[in-house]
């Protein structure tokens, strides 16, 4: 069982302070809906499809947690270096 999901990143066509056109994101959404009626609303809008792993939310936390546990480590190995002065 494929345990993915896909995911719409809105785009919009926009041009830079160069005058070169350039696509930017937007948006993101998990409905299709959505993501055709962002591109239905103008010429210039659209939409890229990804697929993701269902559990994103729970990567996400985990990588929540090391970052936070390599802050930890900082603090830590900071507190160290002063108590050895």
């Amino acid at each position: 069982m494929d345990n993915s999901v896909l995911l719409y990143v809105l785009t919009r066509l926009d041009i830079d302070g160069k005058g070169n056109v350039t696509s930017r994101n937007v948006g993101v959404t998990f409905s299709l809906f959505e993501a055709e009626e962002h591109r239905s609303k103008s010429y210039e809008n659209d939409f890229e499809t990804y697929r993701v792993n269902a559990d994103w939310r729970e990567d996400a936390e985990t990588t929540a947690a090391v970052s936070a546990m390599r802050d930890f480590r900082l603090i830590v190995e900071e507190m160290l270096t002063n108590a050895l002065r």
